[in-house]
């Protein structure tokens, strides 16, 4: 098995991973672990744009209210301070790494407003913010000479041991999903910036990639996890029962001024929250839910016919261009649209600084469990959490005097695949993703979370017998893993809060599954 060294490892190239490299590489080698392509990331994805206090008549403690508000009071309140008092200096960074946000007429940023927001605080480059940010990042991070980009690797196994009764971590075993070989990678610190979960979900806005592998390897490294309970579903997916893909309708866009209606036309969020289609989204998601089934309508609508005439066109040309090649004419035209899991609020639990429970290992991002989000998270409030606690790691980690360095590891056995067992495989992914959408999802109910343990056990026991390893294979267990950790978390969870909802009685009879597609 080749062993590399370097001083840090970031597994994950989205704008947390990215920005923490960009800042250590000042200090020493990193190396960044891309599962696929550098700029195949939740990032990419991320459309509305990232909060930040930028005008007079904002401020920061307006923005720590809301993001409390909207974590349902389980937000750590110093954390998200620490997070918003450096919103302003993160876009300034972000400027300097050549991300061109949209401006006003007077040349200042152009601000959105998107829910549970009090002010216009979004900076955003039309909506493809992140994409953006990702190009821009990715640019930076393979210029730089101190920073090693290595697509196509896959993150397995961290490599630990305990040093005077403290776990240290020191490396990652990483499988080169090109040449199929192993490779040990050692380091004063790893960084895990793997993202989020969302493909344990059977309907969700998140990229195949996300299948958990950050969570899952610090979990059975023994980090503490924490709020896996807390998975926030967007209210406004893009109704399309011909493609197993699910395009992200922004939040922005009813910032700008659409409406979310029932199938005759009528607005309806307004008997639900003062803020109507602009709520915090776990209460948009519910009642865009609810009124899914008491219709009997496949999906509801988002009437964006209201905006300016051109205002579409011009400021959201990705979702534009996207119904248009559905069929639909946005700007005189219903968009059809039903909720999808969209972000992992719960995770790997960190300090501040992105210092887990594992001394040497770190997590930033959608992955990490900062305090920030609670029980839901503001919108806008992920990417600014990237760039945050990306640099905060990096400070730290690039200052610590503490870190440990090795130059020999136990190494871990694993088997090369043996037989083609791709159906096999997606098979039991298919599964678990609907088991976990139906009894983990918007609305759950005791029993259901029941039939969802006893249905977990099943699938790991098939999934057991494989033992054939693969990046299927591999992703299936980080999926079970994390199906897991929610589970347990809903169990846990009694109370209804933010994204977690627990029905005595559910809306739907317990064998009805709410349909997407």
């Amino acid at each position: 098995m080749e062993t590399l060294n370097y001083d840090f490892v970031v597994l994950g190239s989205g704008i947390a991973g990215l920005t923490f490299a960009l800042e250590a590489a000042a200090h020493g080698k990193v190396l960044v672990l891309c599962k696929a392509a550098i700029t195949e990331t939740n990032t990419a994805y991320a459309q509305g744009g990232i909060a930040a206090v930028l005008s007079n008549i904002d401020s920061f403690e307006q923005h720590v209210q809301d993001t409390l508000t909207a974590g349902a009071g389980l937000c750590d309140e110093t954390a998200v301070r620490f997070m918003v008092e450096r919103a302003p200096e993160s876009i300034k960074w972000l400027q300097l790494q050549s991300v061109q946000f949209d401006t006003a007429p007077d040349e200042t940023i152009a601000l959105g407003l998107e829910g549970g927001h009090c002010q216009h605080r979004i900076a955003h480059v039309k909506d493809h913010t992140g994409l953006s940010i990702q190009q821009a990042l990715s640019k930076a991070a393979f210029q730089h000479p101190n920073i090693t980009i290595a697509e196509y690797h896959l993150g397995i196994d961290l490599l630990t041991q305990s040093i005077n009764q403290e776990k240290v971590c020191y490396g990652v075993q990483a499988l080169d999903l090109v040449s199929g070989n192993y490779k040990a990678i050692l380091a004063k610190a790893i960084v895990l910036a793997t993202g989020g979960s969302g493909q344990v979900y059977q309907y969700t806005t998140n990229p195949t990639i996300a299948t958990g592998d950050g969570l899952a390897m610090a979990y059975r490294a023994g980090a503490t996890i924490r709020n896996m309970e807390f998975f926030q579903f967007h209210p406004t997916a893009l109704y399309d029962p011909d493609s197993k893909d699910t395009f992200l309708i922004s939040e922005a866009l009813r910032g700008a001024g659409a409406e979310l209606v029932l199938p005759d036309g009528t607005a309806f969020m307004q008997q639900y929250h003062p803020l109507g289609s602009l709520a915090p989204r776990d209460i948009v998601a519910r009642a865009v839910y609810e009124q899914i089934h008491l219709h009997h309508s496949p999906c509801l609508y988002l009437d964006a016919t209201r905006l300016p005439e051109g205002r579409l066109q011009k400021n959201f040309p990705f979702i534009y261009t996207k119904c248009k090649s559905i069929g639909i004419d946005a700007a005189v035209e219903f968009i059809p649209v039903v909720p999808a899991a969209h972000y992992q609020c719960g995770g790997i639990a960190t300090d501040l600084h992105g210092q887990t429970s594992i001394s040497g290992l770190y997590a930033v991002g959608e992955v990490a469990c900062t305090g920030v989000h609670g029980a839901n998270r503001l919108a806008s409030n992920s990417l600014l959490e990237g760039v945050v606690f990306g640099k905060a790691a990096a400070v730290h980690v690039t200052s610590s005097s503490a870190l440990h360095y090795f130059t020999s590891f136990k190494s871990l056995t694993y088997s090369l695949p043996g037989y083609d067992n791709a159906a096999e495989l997606l098979r039991l992914k298919a599964e678990l993703q609907a088991m976990v959408w139906e009894h983990t999802g918007i609305v759950r109910t005791r029993r259901g979370l029941e039939a969802a343990r006893r249905k977990l056990s099943e699938i790991k026991l098939e999934a057991e017998q494989i033992r054939v390893f693969s990046l299927l294979y591999y992703e299936l267990i980080n999926l079970l893993t994390t199906a897991e950790l929610i589970i347990e978390a809903c169990h846990q969870r009694t109370e209804s809060i933010g994204g977690h909802y627990i029905e005595v009685t559910s809306i739907l009879p317990e064998h009805q599954v709410p349909e997407l597609s």
